[in-house]
């Protein structure tokens, strides 16, 4: 069928009328490049899967693509050598587990639905990826410690060494050499380090590395020069985390 008579008919518009009923990205994409076909077994075949799915959908009014998103963009960085942070990794999961599912159900269906059944043998349920996302990333997004040894081996570093920064600050917020200088007896994190919050006035009486001030100006955030060595041990061990 040529453009002119398509454009006549209107088919545009209803590519675009069932493109927006797609929940997927993807299917609204080949929804909306669908073209007409002049094959009686093609045309037969779609109209045996649409038949099937429409009975499927009064069935199991439950089935949704809805989450499920368009991997390409992530596959494409991937294959260009970038690296995929927690959350992207996490997307790809789900949609694998979505397809899974569907595989899984329509597999079991073919019975009552065997043209679904064979378009759904094609999806490939990736089990082994879905497996090694779920050891590294849990649903948080957060990368666990088993992901890695080296990872497991920093951490543990990592919380060593903050417990003894915070013990070693807190010990100085409750001196009582100190403790007329602070506006509070606290620990708190400008810029990524731990400091304390000096009263302005006293600014002279801490050593230490001005890292901000309140927005009245009445404090100061020092880092003391006695943990200047720790904070920096703290500091390239959350960067090695983060690599």
């Amino acid at each position: 069928m040529n453009p002119r008579t398509l454009r006549v008919l209107e088919y545009p518009k209803i590519l675009e009328r069932l493109a927006h009923y797609c929940a997927f990205s993807g299917g609204a994409e080949l929804a909306a490049s669908l073209l007409p076909s002049d094959d009686l077994t093609t045309v037969q075949e779609w109209l045996a899967q649409t038949r099937e799915a429409y009975q499927l959908l009064g069935q199991k009014d439950d089935i949704s693509f809805g989450g499920v998103s368009d991997l390409r963009p992530l596959l494409d960085r991937a294959e260009r050598g970038a690296v995929l942070l927690p959350p992207d990794l996490l997307e790809i999961k789900f949609t694998l587990q979505r397809a899974r599912q569907l595989r899984t159900l329509l597999t079991r269906l073919e019975p009552s639905f065997p043209h679904l059944a064979e378009m759904a043998a094609d999806i490939e349920p990736c089990d082994h990826l879905v497996e090694q996302i779920g050891q590294c990333i849990n649903d948080r997004g957060d990368v666990v410690d088993s992901a890695s040894p080296e990872l497991a081996r920093i951490r543990s570093e990592l919380r060593i060494a903050q417990e003894r920064l915070l013990s070693t600050l807190d010990r100085i917020v409750h001196s009582a050499d100190i403790k007329p200088y602070l506006q509070e007896a606290l620990v708190t994190q400008r810029q990524g380090r731990y400091v304390i919050p000096v009263r302005a006035e006293y600014k002279g009486a801490i050593e230490g590395i001005i890292h901000d001030q309140s927005a009245s100006g009445a404090t100061l955030f020092i880092e003391p020069l006695k943990v200047v060595q720790q904070n920096n041990a703290v500091r390239e061990l959350e960067l090695q985390e983060e690599k």
